[in-house]
């Protein structure tokens, strides 16, 4: 059917106005600078000087060498050749090689066999907190309530999914009759608040082993035999694709949240965040810090433009960060936008707050000190 001009001028119109203005959001976008590609983790504050102010951190993970490989600063990788330490706490000190508190990438390869794992592997537990969130994939977790359980709950861990694992929590092994495997290549980001030692469960009255990264004995502190441990504990399992829904966060306008965990005594908290396309900082939510908090974020999904402020009478410069960008607030670090839209396209993250340092325990988070 023919259409008159009368009919098909203003779409087109419409269609080039369109057009021109997509090209000018993404020609604004283009001239906004990412930040520079780190090749080092990037070291936590744990105490703040309280004279002056911390930057912005920020990691683009798909291009951060892997542990272990060349440019790496890390020698030996703490999870297999997939991981990527993109953060450390210098808890253990600048001499050490076995880092305390470190957040790991890490992109395990899918099961090329069809056998199945060995049946009766036994479980083990760590003696530190630990978090995770897979962003993509899928993982099986045994997730035993007692040391002599092989027949226990399996967890299939999938995209979206959260962890939080207190110390005590037994988990791994396999199944009197064997175990069952990842179907997808299995992505993640993973904290643990310790060394990374691995304590593992006897059978038949055994002492069961410990296992630390540096390949020594246990540290003082630590017993290494779970025959020892007075109360094993359970973790936080939660789907955020299926067990929780997007609302309206209550204190910045605009924005939305799901709530993954949060515990005022220890401390910690850990929410998804999602800004939609031409999102602007409400007044009052331009630029805000914490005293003494840690933040971490992870980019999901999406883009947006990212200030780093030297101090409160600095104006600022914006970097744009996309997918797969970690990026680091310290202590007395100014988090802040522009006057304009903040992203074109909308932006999902995962945040993770610590009240103090980067364990369980320093609670309550204190309240957010805004600058505007």
């Amino acid at each position: 059917m023919l259409i008159s001009p009368p009919a098909w001028k203003p779409v087109v119109k419409g269609v080039l106005l369109a057009t021109l203005a997509g090209s000018a959001s993404a020609s604004a976008a283009q001239a906004t600078p990412a930040p520079q590609d780190a090749t080092r983790p990037i070291i936590a504050t744990l105490t703040p000087d309280p004279d002056s102010w911390g930057q912005i951190g920020f990691v683009n993970v798909p291009k951060f060498p892997f542990d272990g490989t060349p440019g790496s600063a890390i020698k030996k990788p703490p999870l297999g050749p997939t991981s990527k330490t993109i953060f450390q706490s210098p808890e253990a000190g600048p001499d050490s090689t076995l880092p305390v508190g470190q957040l790991i990438h890490l992109e395990y390869l899918p099961t090329f066999t069809s056998k199945m794992p060995p049946a009766e592997q036994v479980s083990h537990y760590h003696e530190f907190y630990e978090w995770g969130y897979t962003l993509a994939g899928d993982a099986i977790m045994p997730e035993p309530v007692h040391p002599d359980q092989v027949n226990g709950m399996y967890y299939r861990k999938k995209e979206g999914g959260w962890l939080s694992r207190p110390p005590y929590s037994l988990h791994g092994g396999t199944l009197g009759t064997g175990g069952l495997r990842n179907q997808l290549p299995y992505d993640l980001i993973i904290f643990e608040e310790g060394d990374g030692h691995v304590i593992n469960v006897g059978r038949n009255g055994q002492p069961g082993s410990y296992r630390g990264r540096d390949g020594g004995p246990p540290p003082p502190g630590v017993v290494g035999d779970y025959r020892k441990v007075e109360e094993f504990t359970r973790p936080w399992l939660l789907d955020s694709t299926r067990d929780v829904d997007w609302e309206e966060d209550r204190e910045v306008p605009g924005r939305f949240v799901k709530w993954l965990d949060d515990s005022r005594k220890m401390g910690f908290r850990s929410r998804l965040v999602k800004i939609p396309p031409g999102w602007k900082a409400p007044a009052g939510w331009t630029r805000t810090y914490f005293e003494h908090a840690n933040v971490m974020r992870y980019m999901v999904w999406g883009e947006m433009n990212v200030w780093r402020f030297k101090d409160p009478k600095d104006a600022g410069s914006p970097y744009l960060v996309g997918k797969d960008y970690f990026i680091y607030q310290p202590p007395r670090t100014i988090w802040g936008y522009g006057s304009g839209p903040v992203t074109e396209r909308g932006a999902i993250w995962l945040e993770v707050t610590y009240a103090k340092g980067l364990k369980h325990g320093g609670g309550p988070i204190e309240e957010v000190k805004r600058l505007d």
